[in-house]
C-alpha cells in the first residue's frame, strides 16, 4: 500500500506572503517565442519606454543602488518618488523583477533586509505593498493563467515556467484550467494539464475536491485520476463518495475505484465515517485541505452545473472550521456517524467559526440571515453539546467552550442534565477548567439546572457561585517562595499599581492556607528553590483544591537546564520564567494566562458574573428538593454586603435574605443601620430582611429589635422609615414589642 503524505498542520509554501508575491518574475511579453528559441539581447538602439515607465524604472533603479551601497536617505527619497508616481502595482512589481534580474539579485533577500534596517523599514514596507499588490493582481489576472497553460504544450522548458506560473496562481488557476479540459475544442491541452494538476500538488487539492461534484463524466474521471495519484489521503473521501453513489456511471465508479486502491484505501468505505475523520482532521489543522496563505483571503470552492467552480472568499482564520462544517455535512448527508460525532462536530466548529471570524467581518459562505450557532446548538439538544463541549475543553479553547455552556444554560434541566449518552461529564469537568469564566458558567448551568438527584462533583458548584460572587476583575497570584522576605518583595511588587490581588507563603501548604483569602486564583508561582519535593507537593495540595486546581502554574527556575523546562513542553498548564523581579514575572502571569487560554475578565465583566451568581444562589434557596448544599457561599455573601459596588450589596442582600443562615439578618440589620450606606442600598437591605423574617421569622437579639424600632420611629427618609417598617412588621413580634410603636407616637 503506497505511503501516504504526512501533512502536519497548516505550512505555508513561500516564508513571507511577499516572497510568494515575487516568485515568478518572468515577464509575459512573447512568452512562447522566448521558450521556443534562446532569448536574443536587446537591439542596439532599441526606441526608449514611455515617459512614465521610463521615470518608473528610473526610480526603482535608484532605490535599489542606494540601498545596495548603505545610502539609507537616498533610497528613502526615491522610495518616496516611486511612490508618488501612483503606478499600477503590476507594474512596480515588473520594474523591480527587471532590476533584479539585470544585477542577477534575489528580490526578495533584498527587500527583506531592508525590511529589517530602521531607516529604510516605512518606505520599504510600503514598496513591498505595492509589489504584494501586484504579485496578487497578476496571479489571478485570467489572461495571465491562460498564458501559462497553453505554455504546457511547447516543449519542457515551456512546461517548467508554465508550471511555476500556474503554482503562483495556485488554487486561483484551477477553474480556469477544467474549464480548459471541459471544451471540445481545446483537447489538445488535455494531457498537460491533467500533468500540471497533478504537479501543483496540494495547491489544486481544494478546487479539484470540490469539482468531483460535476456530472460531466469525462472530466470527472481526469480529476479522480489526479487526485488518485496525489498521495493524499484528504481525497479519499471525495472519492468514496463518487465510488458509493447509486447514480454514478460504471466507467467513472470504476475510475474511482481505481484511484482508491492507488490511495490505499480498502474497498467499500464507510464514506460517512471518511468525512468524519477528515472533519477532525481540518478542525484540528492536519489536513492537506488548507487555506493558501499566500492570498489576502482563503477560497471555499464550490461546483455549480451552470458556471463550474467558482470560490467565495472568506478570512483565513475561519478557513478551517468551515471546511470542518462541510465536511461534517457530508458526513450527515452519507447517514452520519453512529455516535453523532458527525453533528457535534459540526456544532463545535460553528460556534469556533462564529469566535474566529475577525471584527467587523463577515463569512460569505452564511446566508445573509442565517441563524447563529446558538440556535442550532440549542437545537440539537444537550446530548450534542456535550460532546461539543468535551472537544473545546480538550484543545483548551475557552472562548469556543464558554459558547456552548452558555447555550446549554438555557436548556439543561433535571431531566436532561446527564442525559448525553456520553462516557464523561464534559459540564462537571469544566468546573475545573483553568479558566475562571468556563468554571463560572458551567456551575451557572448547573445550578440553572435545580438538580434534585445528587451527582458526582456537586460538592464544587456552590464554592464556584461564591467565587464568582467574589470578582473585582483584578488578577489574583499565590506565591510560594524559599523565604518570607523574598514571597513579600514578590506580592508587594505584583500588588504594586493594583496590577494583581497577591498572597504568599514559604510552603506548599502555607500557599495553599493563604489562597483561602483570595477570592478566585488565576496563577501559582513557585520557586525551584524550595526543592522538587516541596513544588511537587504544592501541586498536588493545587489539583485537589477547587480553587487552585483551575490555576496556571510557574516555576521559577534558575537555568535553562531545570527539569521543569522539559516537563512544561508536556503540561499547558505549567510554564518556567527565570525573572526575578515584580515586572518580569507580571510578563510570565499574562503569558501563562494566555497560554492557558484564560478569557478577559473586567470590571463590568466581573460585577456580571458576581450579580448573575446572586440570582442563582437566591434561586436555590427559594427551591425545594434541590440537592445543593449552600453553607459554602455564606462567608462570600456576607463579605460581599462591604462590596464598594452598591449592586452588589443589593444582591448579597437579597441573597441573605433568602437564606437561613444564623448570621444573616444580624448582618443585614447591621448593614442598614450603617450611617455610612446610603438610602437606597438601605431600602433595599432592609426589604431583603423583610424577606428573611417573612420565610424563617424573627433571629435578631431584642438589642437589635430595639434598634430597628428606632429607625421606623426616627429615620429623616420616609421611604427608609418605611422599608425599616416592614422589615419590622415581617419579624411578627410579640405584643409588648408591636404595640411599642404605636404608643410611642401617641398624642392621647
Amino acid at each position: 500500500m503506497r505511503r501516504l503524505r504526512s501533512i502536519r498542520g497548516r505550512k505555508n509554501l513561500i516564508p513571507l506572503a511577499v516572497a510568494a508575491a515575487l516568485s515568478f518574475a518572468i515577464p509575459l511579453t512573447n512568452l512562447r517565442a522566448q521558450e521556443a528559441a534562446p532569448p536574443a539581447p536587446p537591439a542596439a538602439g532599441a526606441p526608449a519606454p514611455a515617459d512614465a515607465d521610463q521615470a518608473l524604472h528610473s526610480a526603482v533603479e535608484n532605490y535599489w543602488h542606494y540601498g545596495k551601497i548603505a545610502r539609507y536617505d537616498l533610497a528613502v527619497a526615491e522610495g518616496q518618488k516611486l511612490l508618488g508616481l501612483n503606478a499600477e502595482p503590476i507594474k512596480v512589481l515588473a520594474a523591480f523583477e527587471q532590476v533584479a534580474a539585470e544585477r542577477k539579485d534575489n528580490l526578495y533577500d533584498w527587500l527583506n533586509r531592508w525590511q529589517g534596517i530602521d531607516a529604510m523599514r516605512d518606505i520599504n514596507g510600503k514598496v513591498m505593498e505595492q509589489l504584494t499588490a501586484g504579485g496578487l493582481a497578476r496571479k489571478s489576472d485570467p489572461a495571465f493563467i491562460k498564458e501559462n497553460i497553453e505554455r504546457l504544450n511547447i516543449n519542457e522548458r515551456a512546461y517548467a515556467r508554465g508550471l511555476a506560473g500556474l503554482q503562483q496562481s495556485g488554487e486561483l488557476a484551477v477553474p480556469i484550467m477544467i474549464d480548459y479540459l471541459r471544451d471540445p475544442s481545446k483537447a489538445q491541452f488535455a494531457g498537460s494539464i491533467r500533468r500540471a494538476l497533478h504537479d501543483m500538488g496540494r495547491l489544486a487539492l481544494n478546487p479539484l475536491c470540490a469539482a468531483t461534484e460535476m456530472k460531466d463524466n469525462d472530466t470527472l474521471i481526469t480529476v479522480i485520476g489526479v487526485l488518485g495519484d496525489s498521495g493524499y489521503d484528504a481525497v479519499i473521501p471525495f472519492i468514496a463518495r463518487i465510488a458509493a453513489a447509486a447514480d454514478t456511471a460504471p466507467a467513472t465508479r470504476e475510475a474511482a475505484n481505481q484511484a482508491l486502491s492507488r490511495l490505499g484505501s480498502p474497498a467499500n468505505p464507510n464514506v460517512a465515517e471518511l468525512f468524519y475523520q477528515l472533519a477532525e482532521k481540518i478542525y484540528n489543522g492536519q489536513s492537506a485541505l488548507a487555506s493558501d496563505t499566500r492570498n489576502p483571503t482563503a477560497s471555499v470552492w464550490f461546483w455549480a452545473q451552470d458556471k463550474g467552480l467558482y470560490r467565495v472568499e472568506v478570512p483565513h482564520s475561519i478557513f478551517n472550521d468551515v471546511m470542518a462544517m462541510r465536511a461534517s455535512e457530508y458526513s450527515l448527508k452519507a447517514g452520519g456517524t453512529p455516535k453523532g460525532d458527525a453533528l457535534s462536530l459540526w456544532l463545535a466548529a460553528n460556534y469556533k467559526r462564529e469566535v474566529q471570524l475577525p471584527e467587523g467581518q463577515k463569512d460569505a459562505t452564511r446566508a445573509e440571515n442565517q441563524p447563529d450557532a446558538n440556535y442550532y446548538g440549542v437545537t440539537a439538544g444537550p446530548q450534542y453539546l456535550d460532546m461539543a463541549l468535551a472537544r473545546t475543553l480538550t484543545d483548551h479553547d475557552s472562548a469556543v467552550a464558554l459558547k456552548i455552556i452558555k447555550s446549554m444554560q438555557q436548556i439543561v434541566g433535571q431531566t436532561n442534565l446527564f442525559g448525553g449518552g456520553t462516557d464523561s461529564t464534559p459540564l462537571i469537568d469544566a468546573m475545573s477548567y483553568p479558566d475562571r469564566l468556563v468554571r463560572f458558567d458551567a456551575a451557572f448551568a448547573l445550578a440553572n439546572s435545580l438538580p434534585t438527584k445528587s451527582f458526582e462533583g456537586q460538592q464544587r458548584v456552590v464554592p464556584l457561585l461564591a467565587e464568582a460572587i467574589s470578582q473585582t476583575g483584578q488578577g489574583a497570584v499565590v506565591v510560594a517562595m524559599p523565604t518570607q522576605d523574598a514571597a513579600n518583595t514578590l506580592v508587594n511588587g505584583l500588588k504594586e499599581g493594583n496590577a494583581y490581588n497577591a498572597v504568599g507563603a514559604t510552603s506548599a501548604e502555607g500557599a495553599v492556607s493563604a489562597a483561602n483569602a483570595l477570592p478566585a486564583v488565576d496563577v501559582i508561582i513557585v520557586s525551584e528553590d524550595l526543592g522538587p519535593a516541596e513544588v511537587d507537593k504544592f501541586f498536588m495540595l493545587a489539583g485537589s483544591n477547587p480553587k487552585l486546581q483551575g490555576a496556571a502554574r510557574i516555576v521559577q527556575t534558575k537555568t535553562p537546564a531545570s527539569p521543569y523546562e522539559d516537563l512544561k513542553t508536556k503540561d499547558k498548564m505549567l510554564g518556567t520564567t527565570q525573572a526575578q523581579d515584580a515586572a518580569g514575572m507580571k510578563s510570565a502571569i499574562e503569558d501563562a494566562r494566555k497560554r492557558t487560554g484564560s478569557l478577559a475578565l473586567t470590571p463590568e465583566i466581573a460585577t456580571q458574573y458576581a450579580l448573575r451568581s446572586g440570582e442563582l444562589l437566591k434561586q436555590l434557596a427559594t427551591t425545594r428538593g434541590q440537592v445543593l448544599d449552600l453553607t459554602a457561599a455564606k462567608s462570600a455573601t456576607l463579605a460581599a454586603m462591604e462590596d464598594a459596588r452598591p449592586e452588589i450589596t443589593k444582591m448579597a442582600g437579597d441573597v441573605l435574605g433568602a437564606t437561613d443562615f444564623a448570621e444573616s439578618q444580624p448582618a443585614l440589620l447591621a448593614k442598614a443601620l450603617d450611617e455610612k450606606t446610603a438610602d437606597d442600598v438601605k431600602i433595599s437591605i432592609y426589604h431583603s430582611l423583610a424577606n428573611s423574617a417573612r420565610f424563617y421569622g424573627n433571629k435578631l437579639e431584642a438589642q437589635q429589635v430595639d434598634q430597628l424600632s428606632k429607625v421606623v420611629e426616627g429615620a429623616t427618609n420616609l421611604d427608609v422609615r418605611s422599608a425599616a417598617a416592614q422589615a419590622r412588621g415581617a419579624l411578627n413580634l410579640p405584643p409588648d414589642q408591636a404595640k411599642q410603636l404605636i404608643v410611642n407616637q401617641s398624642k392621647v
